[in-house]
């Protein structure tokens, strides 16, 4: 029997619309993210940042590991009642949630509100994507599971969470990660004979994995969190000395992401500039799409990425590359001419080597 097509889905689409075209970029880390500790002076410094494009997937997981990094350093010096994190994005708001089981006052200090930092501008699929993590696969086994754990667990309650199943046209890298690391954790791909979609004739792969909607799941952190007593401080910080003379809580948990390549001076970080265009909502598409462009239908958008300018530390999206977007992956139902994937693409092979890193050895 013949495979039957999911929707397709309405590439109308008007960049010119306001909000149709956003651009943001990803706090990449040569070598590896950052999750680790220090003391200087008086402060216990935890630093989580440098998740390239899995922040959203790996949140709750470095979260947990935050929290049993304070409550090390708790039970060794004592004393200690307040915390203070830096960064409203999605590392802050999960390390703030978790950093409250430890009985600490925390305050969060930001330039942005939450739906205004990077996290809100991602798409959601819970992937380990442009990411590096040599010499720390046992630990992001850890942080995998954990995360992945978190936001199952969230499904239905209100964090924007749901399973989905992605279709891709090759292997899909950043979840054959999960698979290796975690085997067991989210089902098996499956091969098969057909995309089923309209215009498509090459077979291609099948993964189960989350939809996470980042505009809700940020809303829901933060209201969490000012329920239970957490505060919200609008700061600009400059550089370490900035935050060291100006943040009272002993315990600092830097959350800053790109920041962090100035406030702590940190010449791994690399900016890494990503575009989306924003389609109309289309609540009959129950699926995400991937690796040759990608498409993610939410209950605000529909999600069609991405872009990826390495060095580029811009929020200013281009209007005409955010139709090309659009264009291509139009192109792929049949309802746009075919044409080449643009050289800025995320999956245009040049990029490559650090979109699909080498998996190291278990």
């Amino acid at each position: 029997m013949a495979t039957p097509n999911l929707p397709t889905p309405d590439f109308a689409f008007d960049p010119d619309q306001p909000g149709a075209c956003i651009a943001g970029v990803r706090p990449y880390r040569n070598g590896s993210y950052r999750l680790d500790a220090e003391t200087i002076s008086q402060s216990f410094i935890v630093h989580n940042y440098g998740h390239g494009g899995a922040g959203i997937t790996l949140s709750f997981g470095c979260a947990a590991k935050v929290r049993d990094i304070v409550r090390d350093h708790l039970a060794a010096s004592r004393g200690a009642t307040e915390a203070a994190v830096l960064g409203a994005g999605v590392m802050g708001l999960t390390a703030a949630t978790l950093l409250l089981d430890l009985g600490l006052k925390v305050t969060v200090y930001s330039d942005r509100a939450p739906l205004e930092t990077t996290s809100a501008k991602a798409g959601g699929q819970w992937a380990v994507s442009v990411v590096e993590f040599a010499g720390k696969e046992r630990e992001l086994t850890d942080i995998i599971k954990s995360a992945y754990r978190a936001f199952k667990d969230r499904i239905g309650q209100g964090f924007g969470v749901f399973e989905r199943p992605n279709y891709t046209a090759t292997r899909a890298h950043n979840l054959d990660i999960v698979l290796q690391l975690a085997p067991g954790l989210i089902p098996p791909r499956q091969s098969l004979q057909r995309l089923p979609f309209a215009h498509h004739t090459k077979p291609g792969f099948v993964y189960q994995t989350l939809l996470i909607e980042p505009p809700v799941l940020l809303a829901r952190l933060k209201a969490d969190l000012d329920q239970r007593g957490v505060s919200f401080v609008s700061k600009r910080f400059v550089n370490r000395s900035d935050i060291l003379a100006s943040v009272p809580q002993p315990i600092i948990i830097n959350c800053t992401g790109l920041g962090s390549m100035t406030l702590w001076s940190d010449t791994k970080m690399m900016p890494i500039k990503g575009q989306l265009a924003l389609l109309r909502p289309q609540p009959t598409l129950q699926y995400l799409y991937g690796q040759n462009g990608y498409l993610f239908p939410r209950s605000d958008h529909v999600v069609i990425g991405g872009t990826f300018e390495p060095g580029v530390n811009n929020e200013t999206p281009d209007k005409a590359v955010c139709q090309s977007l659009v264009d291509h992956i139009a192109s792929l139902f049949g309802k746009a001419p075919a044409r080449p994937l643009p050289d800025i693409h995320i999956h245009n092979p040049v990029h490559a080597p650090i979109v699909n890193p080498a998996i190291p050895e278990v």
